[in-house]
């Protein structure tokens, strides 16, 4: 089963992308268009899937420089997040068009195309049991509708959250339980058993991402 979802792991984060030069990247839009489609989809109205740039070597998100859509003489910026996400539209016109996508990173990083199932608003400050509970069963869906037909027999069940934070803010999550959990790098996972039903955590900052947290895919 191990062997099974490190294939799905890799189909759900990877998409046909081939470096031009370095520092450059280009996708056709209906690609992109076939993953993002899934926001759309009901059901799932607090999270969505996210297009990110990873460094290869220290896994941290790369700066995106600039990004844009071209066809023939049609050009278009595309938006990038405060927090380093490629912001594209959907849009079932710009499908039919199907225009290219070009996304530029530094010259010196060599950047991976990474999509993700994630929370469409940040966590900050106090965050109860239920804020989080209620993304769980939505991560699990999408997960399960990337990963195809039979994604729902071997997708391991989301049982938490992955909280990122900008700048690998090192700090501590404290649970209303008197207990904390140490965010390292910018990184912390967490149960929804170590919040405790009708407990809350306390935030030192902002999240940049919230993902869902899979324990059993690493066994």
């Amino acid at each position: 089963m191990k062997k099974t979802f490190a294939f799905l792991s890799a189909a759900l984060i990877s998409a046909a992308s081939l470096p031009i030069q370095a520092q450059e990247y280009m996708f056709t839009y209906s690609k992109l268009y076939s993953q993002m489609k899934k926001n759309a989809d009901e059901g799932h109205d607090d999270v969505k899937v996210g297009f990110f740039f990873l460094n290869a070597n220290t896994k941290q998100l790369c700066n995106i420089e600039k990004a844009w859509m071209e066809k023939e003489e049609h050009y278009e910026k595309l938006d990038v997040s405060p927090y380093k996400e490629l912001l594209v539209p959907l849009d079932s016109h710009l499908k039919q068009a199907n225009p290219l996508v070009f996304v530029q990173t530094p010259m010196d990083e060599r950047c991976d195309f990474s999509m993700v199932v994630m929370s469409k608003k940040p966590f900050k400050g106090e965050v109860t049991y239920d804020e989080v509970s209620v993304l769980l069963p939505q991560m699990q869906v999408i997960l399960e509708d990337l990963g195809g037909s039979f994604a729902s027999w071997f997708t391991p069940d989301v049982e938490g959250v992955t909280l990122e934070f900008p700048e690998q803010l090192n700090d501590t999550v404290s649970f209303s339980n008197g207990t904390e959990k140490k965010i390292v790098n910018g990184k912390v996972q967490i149960t929804l058993d170590e919040i405790g039903v009708d407990g809350t955590m306390r935030l030192p900052a902002e999240t940049s991402r919230v993902l869902p947290y899979l324990p059993k895919a690493d066994k």
